[in-house]
């Protein structure tokens, strides 16, 4: 059995993922997340206060969405018979900033829409990729975490 056959059947086999982060804020703009074995380091552009060092958050957002509908492309092919031999996919989003300059109380903060898109190298039929595309859409979990409201526990608390 190939090594990702046995972690896929792990997997499965759990009834809830948790995930978790830590994320330690250097200054207004940098900060660093800790994810599983990783470092994640996040900075802003110099015109909102940061050194332009890193992806941005909003950044993150996008990139997770790809990184997500590339592993649900490539898993949902697999699992279909659908021959897909790599991806590339963009995902743009635009927003209004001055809901997050505080000088707009009546706009959303974050994306008013996302847009993406995955062009898929294989053998595939139009057939395969409509039927591809239907089951991506609704089995990405960030996308499914981006097109519905997910409730936010949010809190405060002064450091130790």
């Amino acid at each position: 059995m190939p090594p990702y056959e046995l972690q896929e059947a792990n997997v499965m086999a759990q009834p809830l993922y948790t995930g978790q982060v830590r994320t330690v804020g250097e200054s207004m703009a940098r900060s660093t997340t800790e994810a599983q074995a990783f470092k994640i380091f996040m900075d802003e552009p110099v015109e909102l206060g940061g050194r332009n060092g890193a992806p941005s958050p909003l950044d993150f957002i996008l990139a997770a969405h790809a990184g997500c509908l590339n592993y649900m492309t490539f898993f949902i092919a697999r699992e279909l018979g659908i021959p897909v031999t790599g991806t590339e996919i963009t995902v743009q989003g635009s927003l209004d900033p001055a809901k997050f300059a505080g000088t707009n109380r009546e706009v959303r903060a974050g994306y008013q829409s996302l847009t993406a898109t995955i062009h898929v190298r294989g053998d595939v039929t139009q057939e395969q990729l409509a039927r591809l595309l239907r089951e991506v859409e609704t089995r990405c979990p960030v996308s499914d975490n981006l097109a519905h409201a997910t409730p936010i526990h949010l809190s405060m608390q002064p450091a130790a």
